[in-house]
């Protein structure tokens, strides 16, 4: 027997509009967009290369962090699709590829370390004062 090798991308969803806050991510959809997405650019080849192992495994409406999941090889064409794709749900979106990996468990540990370096980046920005007025807010001293 032959092991499929598995390739997972990290891929992170932004809006280009201002309202944002209503925005909610559904797998099926996500799916659909990039299975068409890549019928269109890569034609039935692409899609039929994709079609059976292509899955979205984590998807994070907050964070708008979004796992696809494929086989080693098609991964290419998912990979070459990302960056096309501009259109979700009548909304313009840009997706972007953070990280691929071989495992779930990878994927994870760099989206730990994503999110960890985003919110050392963000407190490097704030001010002491803020920083006093937030823990104080938030009752965090008292704790």
């Amino acid at each position: 027997m032959v092991r499929y090798k598995n390739r997972y991308l990290v891929v992170q969803l932004r809006t280009l509009e201002d309202d944002n806050l209503d925005f909610k991510i559904s797998d099926r959809e996500l799916q659909i967009t990039v299975l068409n997405m890549i019928k269109s650019l890569h034609g039935d080849f692409g899609a039929g290369a994709i079609k059976t192992c292509f899955k979205v495994r984590y998807c994070n409406p907050t964070t708008r962090i979004i796992i696809f999941k494929t086989r080693h090889g098609p991964h290419q064409f998912l990979s070459s699709v990302i960056p096309f794709i501009n259109k979700l749900q009548e909304k313009q979106i840009q997706l972007s590829t953070l990280y691929t990996g071989a495992s779930m468990f990878q994927c994870y540990k760099f989206i730990q370390n994503y999110q960890k370096d985003l919110v050392r980046k963000i407190t490097d920005t704030i001010s002491e004062k803020t920083k006093e007025k937030m823990l104080n807010i938030t009752n965090v001293l008292n704790f």
